[in-house]
């Protein structure tokens, strides 16, 4: 299925090669954090927002009367922060979690734009497909109090080795799929600026024990500038 929508992707950045076209880059902030069907809570668990970033390349290809469609490659960080909140977080040996996952993100959107004062408001939507590239643990533990801070890899495998748990590793799955939707507004000189919301769609760790389904989602803010236009 990821082979599928990757090549699906792949095609629709591609087709419009005879359209007007401009060609720029982007970044922004993400507000990141877990879309999580298990109660984190009632395990001691709290979730929280992580501060991340995204850059790349984008374009974007004139379709027809006021559509576009706009594709970007992206460097995207996504992740959690965990904090142990329950009575009980003597059972833990640690009170402070950050996790970071870092994407090659490959996505597209469909975009309506409406002339508005001097440029154009935007709105629309889009899928995505990322491949895991990097990714860190840091665990923040007390012991006697004193908080000592450890750093741990996060690799990307289509299976969890054997004893994984052992080697202090975590492993997720490389793909990460969902959706954006986005809106925002562009300037005739080329700048441009937008509010991003991604949702994911698949659960990114191995295994669901226990019913657990953990998507990746994210607020981002983003400003970009559409430097060249060819025909």
């Amino acid at each position: 299925m990821k082979n599928f929508i990757l090549l699906a992707l792949l095609a629709i950045c591609t087709a419009p090669a005879f359209a007007q076209t401009s060609i720029g880059i982007i970044g922004g902030y993400n507000h990141a954090s877990l879309r999580s069907r298990n109660n984190t809570k009632a395990s001691g668990l709290d979730v929280n927002p992580y501060a991340g970033w995204r850059a790349g390349i984008i374009t974007d290809h004139h379709l027809f009367g006021k559509f576009h469609l706009q594709p970007q490659l992206l460097l995207n960080t996504k992740g959690h922060n965990i904090d142990v909140t329950s009575s009980d977080a003597v059972q833990y040996s640690f009170v402070y979690a950050r996790r970071r996952f870092t994407y090659l993100e490959l996505q597209t959107s469909l975009l309506f734009k409406q002339q508005t004062g001097a440029g154009k408001i935007f709105a629309g939507a889009g899928p995505y497909i990322g491949r895991g590239i990097s990714g860190k643990d840091r665990y923040d533990e007390e012991w006697n109090g004193r908080r000592i801070s450890n750093y741990y890899p996060i690799k990307y495998r289509d299976k969890e080795p054997i004893g994984a748990e052992a080697d202090g590793v975590t492993y997720l799955k490389p793909y990460d799929i969902g959706v954006n939707f986005q809106a925002g507004y562009e300037l005739k000189n080329g700048l441009f600026f937008n509010a991003v919301y991604s949702l994911g769609l698949n659960h990114i760790f191995h295994g669901h024990s226990s019913g657990n389904i953990d998507k990746n989602t994210y607020f981002g803010l983003s400003v970009g500038y559409f430097f060249k236009k060819f025909s």
